[in-house]
């Protein structure tokens, strides 16, 4: 048979661990809740429909209504609603992912091209008018 000293050592230890326990719970939980979902990683399909449904639907419906109607602001914020889908379809969509790493190097590509453009029309501009034109310049 157990002391009373002892019985409540044991009691306050159970406590101590219960405690823990219920920290590691209170912490664990939400920490756990934090980890990206099956969508985060690129494998939950409805909300890739879902997401392409809604830019399909502004791109169709409200973006030309927007426009017809001459309402600059609504055209701009519709505009920026499916730049906010489109983007967040992406973050989620492996497919839709790629797609914008494409046109994003696409984009890299036309404006290194259009750079190299104006120089080389700045360099025709010196050569055609005798350097008058001012050469190399920015």
């Amino acid at each position: 048979m157990r002391s009373g000293a002892e019985k409540s050592i044991l009691v306050s230890n159970i406590v101590l661990a219960t405690g823990v326990l219920l920290l590691i719970v209170c912490f664990a939980v939400p920490a756990l809740a934090t980890t990206p979902l099956a969508g985060e990683k690129g494998n939950y399909r409805g909300q890739c429909r879902k997401l392409t449904k809604q830019i399909d639907h502004f791109e169709a419906s409200i973006l030309p209504l927007a426009i017809s109607r001459g309402n600059q602001a609504w055209e701009h914020a519709t505009n920026e609603q499916i730049n906010r889908l489109w983007n967040r379809r992406a973050d989620l969509c492996p497919a839709y992912g790629a797609q914008r790493t494409m046109l994003a190097k696409a984009a890299d590509r036309v404006r290194r091209f259009n750079k190299f453009m104006a120089q080389a029309g700045r360099l025709a501009l010196a050569y055609f008018t005798g350097g008058l034109s001012g050469g190399l310049g920015p």
